[in-house]
């Protein structure tokens, strides 16, 4: 895990401009160069059209272009934290077999715990690095590495998909895009988190700075949630 709090740097490259002596031949302007277009993609199938849909889940839109937390402002997941799972096979057997094989609490605790690591920066904002950074890290992975109850599978799903370049015939890559989607009542994992904090906050030696950061991360917490 990167540490919390890291200073970034921005480097400003100046280019100066020499004019060349006016006795020079000027030489000529490159000729405009036209852009090549991008990359496209195109759906071929999905899990739907062999029973007359012929639009994706919303989520799945929702998903593709905004990530879960694109989900959790559908009205369907307005009370629910949305974990989605995804994975890419060359064919429809591949994908099942990871389907078969999932194991929900890993991919739920490796995205909570990247939600709890932004409370936690958050909470901290302008910290000397030394007071927060590691601590902050161990307790991320603390609070996190416990079970939490309440999961619920809402679908799975799967999409072929095609990635080619127009201007390059006959070259493409036809792809199985396959997606779970977990939720988990608001109220219930905010719960179940401020306890993990709680128990976090008995710690004898966190000095007072961490103490106001970990009283931060309980009003955001109950302010907005994860």
């Amino acid at each position: 895990m990167n540490r919390f709090f890291t200073i970034l740097a921005a480097v400003l490259a100046v280019c100066l401009l020499f004019a060349s002596c006016s006795s020079a031949k000027e030489e000529p302007k490159p000729e405009p160069v036209e852009l090549t277009s991008v990359v496209t993609t195109k759906i071929l199938d999905h899990k739907g059209a062999s029973l007359g849909k012929t639009t994706l889940p919303q989520w799945i839109d929702a998903y593709m272009d905004f990530g879960a937390r694109g989900v959790e402002k559908l009205s369907d997941f307005a009370e629910e934290y949305c974990f989605v799972a995804e994975y890419q096979a060359t064919n429809l057997n591949a994908g099942q077999a990871w389907l078969d094989g999932f194991e929900v609490p890993q991919v739920i605790a490796r995205q909570l715990q990247s939600r709890v690591e932004s409370l936690f920066v958050g909470a901290a904002v302008g910290a000397p690095e030394d007071d927060y950074g590691t601590y902050f890290e161990n307790v991320v992975k603390t609070t996190t590495d416990v079970s939490f109850s309440g999961a619920k599978k809402i679908q799975d799903y799967w999409v072929l998909v095609r990635t080619y370049d127009p201007d390059i015939k006959n070259t493409y890559e036809d792809a199985y895009h396959l997606y779970v989607l977990y939720t988990m009542p608001k109220s219930l994992l905010d719960k179940q988190i401020a306890n993990e904090i709680e128990k976090a906050m008995d710690d004898g030696e966190m000095t007072e700075a961490q103490k106001s950061a970990f009283d931060n991360v309980k009003k955001i917490l109950a302010d907005s949630g994860l």
